[in-house]
């Protein structure tokens, strides 16, 4: 059988696409690709659709051994991988033979890398997506990270030539993220003294976070409300519950929730935080609804067509 035999899950790798749509109303999040930007390029290198499964590794220590011939492309986080004790880069592609082993250190600068291959990997397909959501068991390997003696089968490939994305195109994981944001309904329930304290804060990413979302520490916002019905909360959501600290709902956000949100952060941004390592910095900018959807149209528009 033609695949990848993981040896060691490292730290939290999972199968991933690009989400779950459609299903909230019967409670199952999004989740997908945390930073479908890295994913989006691994997809382009290998000539696939743009939905196509992947492994996404959460900050490293995932290594596999090649079993047939598999043709594989990098992108995302730098963990100092390897190809049979060789350093390889990132961002291209490579021809795996029987027996090649690729192993990857722990992120330097980033959080999440992609490793793709050519058709995606051969796992069940559950309510339209191959993702994995770890929370409620669902998609990917019997719904949970990857583990030694797991075994990802794929159709067997090789490309003629090897792929490399520009550098132009490679994202920087630096130490701040700007957030654009598109205000809600919602906003009415802060004072005018309070948005300005959000939007002139700069907030700190201290590592309380994962695929739900992340909490960022800084300057206290107070609603006017403690709390409100609970309701449908879309990804990028920005609540703000009663500690004050704003949090950025992810991928595998809840479907409902009862904190006042003062908006929703572009999800091409929403991209950009994951990769945030703790200790990065954190702002919030006003952008219209109009510029919102012609930025997602003209990043899903350079991808899929």
């Amino acid at each position: 059988m033609n695949g990848l035999m993981i040896l060691n899950g490292g730290l939290q790798s999972s199968i991933q696409d690009a989400g779950r749509v459609g299903v909230s109303d019967i409670g199952l999040t999004q989740s997908g690709a945390m930073d479908e930007l890295a994913f989006g390029y691994v997809q382009m290198l290998l000539g696939n659709a743009f939905n196509t499964s992947t492994i996404e590794i959460a900050l490293g220590g995932l290594s596999f051994k090649a079993q047939g011939r598999v043709c594989i492309a990098l992108g995302g986080a730098d963990m100092g991988c390897t190809l049979n004790g060789q350093a390889i880069s990132m961002w291209t592609t490579y021809n795996l033979m029987d027996g090649d082993i690729l192993s990857f250190g722990f992120a330097s600068a980033g959080h999440f890398a992609y490793v793709g291959v050519v058709g995606g990997f051969q796992t069940p397909k559950l309510y339209g997506s191959y993702s994995t959501s770890m929370k409620e068991g669902l998609g990917g390997i019997e719904g949970r990270k990857l583990s030694a003696g797991d075994f990802l089968a794929c159709a067997p490939s090789q490309l003629k030539e090897k792929r490399y994305l520009k550098q132009e195109f490679v994202p920087n994981y630096g130490e701040e993220v700007n957030l654009r944001l598109v205000l809600g309904y919602q906003e009415a329930l802060f004072d005018e003294a309070q948005k300005e304290a959000f939007f002139n804060t700069v907030y700190t990413y201290k590592g309380e976070g994962d695929r739900m979302g992340y909490r960022l520490s800084g300057e206290k916002i107070v609603p006017k409300v403690n709390g409100i019905l609970s309701e449908p909360i879309c990804y990028g959501a920005v609540q703000i519950p009663t500690h004050g600290e704003p949090i950025v709902l992810l991928k595998e956000h809840q479907t409902i929730g009862g904190y006042p949100k003062i908006g929703s952060v572009l999800s091409m941004d929403c991209f950009k935080l994951s990769q945030i390592k703790p200790g990065g910095r954190v702002r919030f900018k006003v952008i219209s609804q109009n510029e919102a959807q012609a930025i997602a149209q003209a990043f899903y528009h350079f991808f899929r067509f």
